[in-house]
């Protein structure tokens, strides 16, 4: 039997939590499998249904902080580790941000153990101080290997002094099998039902969807909107439900929270609409993609790596509401909407196969 992995990350949510929760399933099938999260305490604990699924595909979970930045935190935390990490001896520890990287790096020197280190880069938020940038610099230069599902990050890695041959370009796949293409079928008559996917923070844009689409009904005054993900940051979503109201659209605005199937929303969808200003990868703009519906984005980091314009999906720069609702009614409009949604469902399945991305890294790990 192989030897144990351990993955560390801050928390067990959103995308990342999702394909991070799938990976520890099918590595689960081969050997021992750990996995070190801050727990469900806190602003941002792990989401309940991504530890029921590990618990049943037997992956052992242990709680340590490795969100907070604070040195009390971080040395007390990176001590429980090496402590950990004596403990298990696993072959390789996958550590997925900048801080659990720090702290992995710095454990495996204390534990006089040298398992191999997989650093994985998703996204960094906006406004970030340049010395927060540093230290996951620091940390994932301590990799063995780094992992990017988006080549804006392999960039911003060796901009910041992450060397170009520790890199690895591995997006994220999707479990195509339960993503059936729903066929072609025409725009809503009159009633185009419109919705994204995120989590409600200003990173994801759904502010801004709210306002064009509030011109947009002036155009389609049956159209509705679908804002589908948690709530992530309170004051933002109030914001959102104001805009609502100030509209006069909540009839036809719909914030639905978390769902059990998010396919299952978006298959009833006219158009994906991504506001987003950056993205990991962007897995719900893939996933609508590899549903068969239409996909209009902001090519922002993540999405870039994949939407082609007029190819697999539309493009939205940044515009006034006014100009995006204009936008948005061209797309619904677009005679070769068919054909483009075609060519991404292709994409997809040629690109983003969950398959191949679990092969890749056993690949990675065992090299």
């Amino acid at each position: 039997m192989r030897a144990p992995i351990l993955h560390v990350i801050p928390f067990l949510w959103s995308g990342a939590g999702g394909v991070l929760t799938r990976l520890c399933e099918d590595q689960a099938r081969g050997g021992p499998v750990a996995i070190v999260t801050t727990g469900t305490s806190g602003s941002q604990p792990d989401w309940k249904t991504y530890r029921a699924r590990l618990r049943r595909a037997g992956v052992s979970h242990y709680t340590i902080d490795f969100y907070r930045r604070d040195q009390a935190t971080f040395w007390s935390s990176t001590a429980r580790l090496a402590r950990l990490i004596a403990k298990l001896q696993p072959g390789v520890i996958h550590a997925h941000a900048g801080v659990p990287a720090c702290g992995a790096a710095i454990a495996r020197q204390m534990s006089g153990l040298r398992p191999r280190l997989i650093g994985q880069m998703y996204s960094w938020g906006p406004d970030r101080p340049p010395w927060m940038d540093d230290q996951d610099f620091w940390g994932f230069a301590q990799c063995d290997r780094v992992v990017c599902s988006a080549k804006a990050y392999w960039d911003l890695l060796v901009a910041g002094g992450v060397a170009a041959r520790k890199l690895t370009y591995l997006p994220w796949g999707l479990p195509l099998e339960q993503l059936p293409d729903r066929g072609e079928r025409a725009v809503t008559a009159g009633a185009p039902v419109l919705g994204c996917v995120g989590r409600i923070e200003p990173r994801k844009g759904q502010l801004a969807l709210v306002k064009a689409f509030a011109e947009l009904r002036q155009r389609h005054p049956g159209a509705r909107l679908e804002l589908v993900g948690p709530i992530a940051d309170a004051r933002y979503a109030a914001e959102v439900r104001a805009a609502v109201r100030h509209a006069r659209l909540s009839h036809a605005v719909e914030m639905t929270g978390p769902v059990a199937d998010a396919a299952a929303r978006m298959r009833g969808w006219d158009l994906f609409v991504s506001m987003s200003s950056d993205e990991g990868q962007g897995l719900a703009v893939l996933e609508a993609m590899a549903l068969g519906v239409p996909v209009l984005a902001r090519p922002v980091a993540g999405i870039t790596d994949f939407l082609r314009p007029g190819r697999t999906g539309y493009a939205l720069e940044h515009l006034s509401a006014r100009g995006t609702a204009a936008v948005l009614a061209a797309t619904l409009a677009a005679p070769d909407l068919a054909a483009t949604t075609r060519r991404a469902r292709r994409m997809v399945e040629r690109r983003y196969s969950w398959t191949a991305t679990a092969a890749a890294f056993e690949r990675l790990y065992d090299r």
